[in-house]
């Protein structure tokens, strides 16, 4: 159909307007189409003008109140509508409403999705981070923020847990005690560090640490370093070397230890949840890819090492790298607000209804994938041996209409010889529309 200015005037205004269950444009169109005399069209111009600026008016009145689960539809993605549970229970505490939206599980893990609203100031914000949390039945969560609107002060989050087999059908509670928010990041922190100042330090300069009596850790030497049960550290308060702008933390050594650079860090413990890493970079700005570990601890008024996060110990493995063309950096995360109330809610949880399953043969380094399955909630390999999560292993769906779906996260489940590996994505999986799985470039097919 060819228009005249007139029309496309009011074709391009009501191209505007999302409308989900009427294409407002095309029912124009069709009345234009019946009406060709002037008199008859210059109403419908009115018609449609007036159509047009009820519907802009009333754009931001119906985002106001539009029910939770069909707000979570239209901010997420659609297919949360056919395959999440509206739940849409809420609670409120210190002036801040928390609401469950929707819910699912399946026979590894569940995933929830909730708001937070503050309905009296602004505490909640794009930085915001749950930090005491719990969902009965379920374990090993993990929680993070996936939209925020700036008009409403509402955060959308999605949590995942582990364990969802014994979710089936069952009430669960889900409760929040506390979060932060206004975090202030620091990146790129520049340490100004001469690594040829560095001395290899003696036993004397060094203390035990008992690997089984720390707090936590993290990195590729962190297993390694476990197995020897007790390893040596740093003294304590050698050194202090201010980071710019940063004022939580400090280094507190630097040395050699059995061939590996140690820079030992302390916090300030003022703050709930202040962070950070460091890292190595070369003289071009890239990151060095070189194996680490990050070990808590805390020492007593002797210098002898115990449990607590005082202090973090960063170890690198530097054996092949010219420390000469190297420097080092840290990224570090301060939090502003710490909120406490209790938001509870207690609702049934229902397993999805839709997954695929077929046998497969995938040897990996220490052992063997001999079934894949699907559920709207990822990609689930199964099989016998044993798991330490140091191979890559690539996975994607590849779907009926030729795109592929990959995968951002892995979790894995270890026991007993059993190995289960669950890759998941922020949005939920069309089981209908698999074809195929490709795993390291086998393809494994679906009926």
């Amino acid at each position: 159909m060819n228009y005249d200015s007139d029309e496309i005037i009011i074709k391009n205004a009501l191209n505007t307007i999302q409308t989900p269950k009427c294409d407002i444009s095309l029912e124009i169109e069709k009345k234009i189409k019946k009406q060709k005399s002037t008199k008859g069209f210059k109403r419908a111009v009115s018609i449609g003008l007036t159509a047009c600026l009820c519907l802009m008016l009333s754009v931001g009145v119906m985002a106001a109140t539009i029910p939770s689960f069909r707000n979570l539809v239209f901010t997420i993605s659609p297919d949360i509508e056919l395959m999440f549970q509206p739940i849409e229970v809420s609670s409120e505490d210190n002036g801040i409403k928390m609401e469950v939206v929707a819910a699912m599980n399946d026979d590894e893990m569940a995933v929830i999705y909730l708001t937070m609203q503050d309905l009296t100031g602004n505490r909640i914000d794009k930085t915001l981070d749950i930090h005491d949390y719990s969902l009965t039945g379920a374990r090993t969560f993990n929680c993070q923020i996936v939209h925020y609107d700036e008009k409403t002060k509402t955060a959308t989050l999605r949590m995942e847990a582990n364990g969802g087999e014994k979710l089936n059908d069952k009430k669960v509670s889900f409760r929040i005690g506390s979060f932060l928010s206004d975090k202030i990041t620091f990146d790129a922190v520049e340490t100004d560090i001469n690594f040829s100042d560095i001395e290899i330090k003696s036993d004397s300069q060094t203390v035990p640490l008992d690997m089984d009596n720390i707090p936590g850790g993290g990195g590729e030497l962190l297993e390694e370093l476990r197995s020897q049960k007790i390893i040596k550290i740093l003294k304590t308060d050698e050194m202090n070397i201010a980071l710019p702008e940063i004022d939580f933390v400090h280094i507190s050594n630097i040395g050699y230890v059995n061939g590996r650079l140690h820079i030992q860090t302390k916090w300030t413990g003022n703050s709930i949840d202040d962070h950070g890493y460091l890292y190595l970079f070369d003289n071009s700005g890239n990151k060095i890819d070189a194996k680490e570990a990050s070990i808590n601890f805390r020492t007593n008024e002797l210098g002898n090492t115990k449990y607590g996060s005082d202090y973090i110990e960063y170890i690198f493995d530097v054996g092949n790298i010219d420390l000469n063309k190297v420097k080092l950096k840290g990224d570090f995360v301060s939090n502003g607000n710490y909120i406490t109330g209790d938001w509870k809610t207690t609702f049934k949880i229902k397993s999805v209804n839709k997954e695929k399953q077929t046998k497969c043969n995938i040897k990996f380094d220490k052992w063997t994938a001999n079934s894949i399955s699907i559920s709207p909630m990822g990609i689930t390999l199964s099989g016998n041996g044993e798991y330490k999560g140091s191979q890559d292993i690539n996975i994607e769906a590849n779907m009926t209409d030729g795109s592929v779906q990959t995968f951002e996260s892995v979790r894995s489940y270890s026991k007993n010889g059993e190995v289960k590996l669950k890759y998941t994505s922020s949005l939920p999986i069309d089981v209908s529309k698999v074809k195929s799985v490709k795993v390291n470039g086998t393809v494994i097919k679906f009926n």
